[in-house]
């Protein structure tokens, strides 16, 4: 449904949400405010390696949360290996 997202918080303290665009899905992955981790950190280790971690794309919330968002391709939408090795990527950014 369009204007809606779904969260969802994960044992490992990350948070996660979806929101549906009207050509793909935008997903997002972080950390709250409360988190150790600095943007600086993100953002040194996205720079690091820009072919593996350049999809991700960095966001720091009001609230003081840390997110890396990524607009799905068709393929990953679907699921499968695509979204998995993305997903993890995603989480390799921020632990």
């Amino acid at each position: 449904m369009q204007n809606s997202v779904a969260l969802c918080d994960l044992d490992s303290g990350l948070h996660v949400f979806a929101y549906p665009l009207e050509y793909c899905m935008l997903v997002g992955l972080g950390v709250g405010a409360d988190a150790p981790m600095q943007a600086s950190d993100l953002l040194r280790r996205r720079a690091a390696d820009p072919r593996r971690f350049g999809g991700w794309l960095p966001a720091l919330f009001n609230d003081g949360s840390l997110y890396v968002v990524r607009r799905l391709s068709s393929d990953e939408e679907d699921g499968g290996g695509l979204l998995d090795d993305q997903i993890a990527l995603g989480r390799e950014l921020l632990n």
